[in-house]
């Protein structure tokens, strides 16, 4: 039997999301160990590790701010939460507009990233730090808005009974529990 356009969007979501957040666990992980506090890339030339790590830390930021838009980003026909809402109502059950609002705002505070900083090649990178600065992002928000958007996904997916019975995405998420052990683990061993 052949999944629904909804069980589909719904998976390519949570998948996206476990991705973007294991993305974002490493990228935390490398910040953390160069003595960084706040989610921004290290501009300067360093050397050593720090030289080796780089590229890394900006693959994983890429990864986290491009991947947290898309799945927020309302764009019909996309594999996003506002078009997931749209299926369950096309679907005749009702899914209140405040959860994409949430979404919405949630989106707006961080587009600034992926368009300025990561997507469209802008001329801006230089400015990275001062515009994570400006923006006032820190771990703390970056988890709680990462918690916000499963939520909201699941809230959105509680609505359809063809996903409310639907557990590989939770199943999925212990992948990126996985990844964050893993990173402590590997700098601990780093640090020693």
């Amino acid at each position: 039997m052949e999944e629904s356009k909804t069980v589909v969007v719904y998976r390519l979501i949570t998948s996206r999301l476990v991705d973007t957040r294991q993305s974002y666990a490493i990228s935390k992980a490398l910040n953390l160990a160069l003595g960084e506090d706040s989610p921004r890339r290290l501009t300067d030339r360093l050397s050593g590790l720090e030289d080796v790590t780089l590229p890394i830390l900006w693959s994983c930021q890429l990864a986290t701010f491009v991947g947290l838009v898309a799945v927020l980003e309302d764009s019909k026909g996309s594999a996003s939460i506002p078009e997931l809402a749209r299926l369950i109502r096309a679907d005749g059950t009702d899914v209140p507009a405040e959860l994409e609002a949430e979404a919405a705002k949630i989106y707006d505070k961080y587009r600034v990233f992926r368009n300025k900083l990561f997507s469209h090649n802008s001329t801006q990178r230089e400015q990275h730090r001062e515009i994570f600065d400006e923006a006032k992002i820190s771990w703390d928000q970056l988890d709680a808005d990462f918690d916000a958007v499963e939520q909201l996904l699941f809230q959105i997916a509680d609505k359809s009974q063809e996903l409310s019975l639907d557990l590989a995405p939770l199943m999925a998420f212990n992948d990126v529990e996985a990844t964050e052990s893993k990173m402590r683990e590997i700098f601990a061993k780093i640090q020693e």
